[in-house]
C-alpha cells in the first residue's frame, strides 16, 4: 500500500480579522422596550465601523480558504486545486505534486491579505470618525482602542508539516506499548489515505456532474435561463491537471476517468461548445457517463 506520509505533507493557514461589532446594553434596552420583551430574550450589538470599510482583507482570507477547498482559482496561476483533503484541526493534506503550486498560491494570498490590511490602516480614522458622526448615541470611544490594535487583530499564516511515520517512532515504552502505537499511526494514515481517494472520486463526479448539467440544460435561444460559462470548462481542465497529484495511491480508475474527462472536452472551449449542438450533447453523454462510472465503481 501506498505510504502516505512519502506522498504528501500537511498544510495549515489561519487567519483573523477584526470583528468590529460589540455588546451593547443600551442597544438591548432599547430592542427589548421596543419589543415588549427583556434582555433575557434579546441582545444587541453595535457595529463599531460600516461593513464595507472591512471587506477587503475579510474577502482575501475567504478567497485563499476557498482556494485549498477547491472552490475557486489561485491568484498566481488562475487555476484551481480540486480541494485538499482535511487531517485533522485546521491541517490539510497537500500532495507533494502540488507542493509549489499551493505555496506560490498562498503566498500571494499573504500579500494580497497585508496590502488590503495596510489600505484598512489607511481608512479606519476616517471610518471611526463616521461611526462617531452618525451613530452618537451608541458611539463608544473605549470600543476602538488603537488603530494599531485594531490592525494587530488581522493575522495571515501559513504552516507546513510531515505526516507522521510509523518508523519514526522511538520510545524506551514497553514493546507491547510502541506496537500498539505503531498500528495506530500507520492504520490512521491509511483511513486518510482512503478519504483521499474519497476526495477525488467525489471531485471527479462533482466536476463531472456538473459539466454534464451545464451542457444539458444550456439554451442558445435562452442563454440567460442556463448560461454555459467559460469556467465551467476552465474547471474541468483545472482538475484534469491536478488528478495526478491528487490520485496520491495511484488508482487505475482515477487516472482513467482522467483520461474520460480529457475526452469529454478534448481541445474545445466552452465558446464551441455553446454554438455547436451536436458537441454539446455528445459531451454531455460523455461527462455523465464519466460521473456514473466512477460513482459505481467506487460505491
Amino acid at each position: 500500500m501506498t505510504a502516505l506520509h512519502e506522498k504528501a505533507a500537511l498544510v495549515s493557514l489561519k487567519g483573523s480579522t477584526w470583528k468590529a461589532t460589540v455588546p451593547s446594553k443600551k442597544a438591548t434596552k432599547a430592542a427589548a422596550e421596543t419589543h415588549g420583551t427583556t434582555d433575557k430574550w434579546v441582545t444587541a450589538s453595535v457595529r463599531l465601523v460600516e461593513k464595507h470599510v472591512l471587506e477587503g482583507p475579510k474577502k482575501v482570507l475567504g478567497a485563499a480558504r476557498n482556494y485549498l477547498d477547491g472552490k475557486s482559482a489561485g491568484p498566481a496561476d488562475g487555476k484551481t486545486i480540486g480541494g485538499l483533503p482535511l487531517w485533522e484541526e485546521g491541517w490539510r493534506i497537500l500532495p507533494n505534486l502540488l507542493n509549489e503550486q499551493v505555496t506560490r498560491n498562498l503566498g500571494q494570498y499573504e500579500s494580497e491579505f497585508f496590502d488590503k490590511v495596510e489600505e484598512l490602516r489607511a481608512v479606519l480614522p476616517t471610518a471611526i470618525d463616521t461611526a462617531r458622526a452618525e451613530n452618537p448615541d451608541l458611539f463608544v470611544e473605549a470600543n476602538y482602542g488603537s488603530i494599531d490594535d485594531i490592525i494587530e487583530r488581522y493575522t495571515f499564516g501559513v504552516e507546513y508539516n510531515l505526516i507522521p511515520d510509523a518508523n519514526d517512532i522511538r520510545s524506551d515504552a514497553s514493546k507491547e506499548f510502541v506496537a500498539t502505537l505503531k498500528a495506530q499511526v500507520t492504520g490512521r494514515a491509511d483511513r486518510k489515505l482512503k478519504e483521499v481517494t474519497d476526495k477525488v472520486t467525489g471531485t471527479i463526479i462533482e466536476v463531472a456532474g456538473h459539466l454534464a448539467n451545464a451542457l444539458e440544460n444550456y439554451d442558445p435561444d435562452n442563454k440567460s435561463k442556463s448560461p454555459f460559462r467559460d469556467s465551467t470548462i476552465d474547471k474541468v481542465r483545472d482538475l484534469i491537471g491536478v488528478i495526478p497529484a491528487l490520485n496520491i495511491s495511484g488508482d487505475a480508475k482515477i487516472d482513467k476517468a482522467r483520461q474520460d474527462l480529457l475526452a469529454v472536452v478534448g481541445n474545445k472551449s466552452a465558446k464551441e461548445f455553446r454554438e455547436d449542438d451536436s458537441a454539446r450533447e455528445d459531451a454531455a453523454a460523455k461527462a455523465r457517463a464519466v460521473a456514473d462510472n466512477i460513482n459505481n465503481l467506487f460505491d
